[in-house]
């Protein structure tokens, strides 16, 4: 929402009634309003990094000049003394600069402590809130590599297979030897994930699938893809309703813990500019 918003002030500046030179670097005129490169190129950080830069240019350009249009036409109707049209503009006006005395103190506040919540605090949340923060789907951790080379995933398959127990080290020796992608095959051995987000492409249905036939400890038969063999693994599934250690959703719970810092923040400084009020005799409450 603030993107949008930021996005479209950026499209409406440059905005004069007033006859004046053009400004350099112009890329579109409308009127007497003018669109520089430099506004296009703000204007462009606020857009998906994803877009082709020629398109995305073309589709900022545009919108400017509709925007445009419809102000310039908006102001010749004389809607800008419009009663109820002045009652929007002060709302988002307020609206505005009450997001921006936030962001300011928020930056303020965390630049001021220099860093992100510390573990203690992580910690401090998250026994406060774990109940919360029960399972709400199924979890799962689970050994799984894939290669193009279909005896070496033989190998790992059954090498799996006949040990009686599979330690951390046998895992990490079959990955740096076997696997095509070993910093994913140590990732998804390392902490549980949420089932539903594993192996989501639909390619990958054959694998989705074996994973949600497994039980703990047990191991799929090998999946030959489009030419990749893929061995998979169930080391435990957790099921819904279980309480997550913190080191599994840490950087969700360090995001919610920081969260919670900004609600303080804001809460103290409503308090301070109410007491500030009174003082100054400016806040009075009338019976309804």
């Amino acid at each position: 929402m603030k993107r949008m918003l930021l996005f479209g002030l950026v499209l409406l500046s440059g905005v004069g009634c007033q006859q004046k030179p053009p400004p350099p670097d112009v890329v579109a005129r409308v009127g007497q309003a003018y669109l520089t490169r430099d506004e296009l190129s703000r204007a462009l950080q606020l857009l998906p990094v994803q877009m082709d830069s020629t398109e995305a240019s073309q589709q900022v350009i545009e919108q400017w000049i509709t925007n445009q249009l419809l102000y310039q036409e908006a102001l010749r109707r004389g809607l800008r003394d419009d009663p109820e049209v002045q009652r929007l503009l002060e709302e988002n006006e307020r609206s505005v600069l009450i997001s921006a005395l936030l962001d300011r103190i928020y930056q303020e506040e965390e630049a001021s402590t220099a860093r992100q919540p510390d573990p203690s605090e992580v910690q401090a949340y998250y026994e406060r809130y774990k109940e919360q923060l029960r399972l709400r789907e199924p979890y799962v951790r689970v050994r799984y590599l894939h290669t193009t080379r279909a005896q070496d995933a033989r190998t790992v398959h059954q090498t799996l297979q006949e040990a009686e127990a599979v330690s951390d080290s046998l895992w990490d020796a079959l990955v740096a030897r076997y696997a095509d992608n070993p910093e994913e095959a140590r990732l998804l051995a390392s902490r549980y994930f949420p089932e539903s987000r594993l192996f989501t492409a639909a390619v990958l249905t054959p694998l989705r699938e074996a994973l949600q036939r497994l039980r703990n400890g047990e191991l799929a038969s090998l999946i030959e893809i489009e030419g990749h063999y893929h061995v998979l693994q169930l080391v435990e599934r957790l099921p819904i309703g279980t309480i997550p250690e913190l080191r599994w959703i840490y950087d969700e719970v360090a995001h919610q813990a920081r969260i919670q810092a900004r609600k303080q923040i804001y809460a103290r400084l409503v308090q301070r500019l109410r007491n500030e009020a009174r003082v100054r005799g400016e806040l009075e409450l009338y019976q309804q």
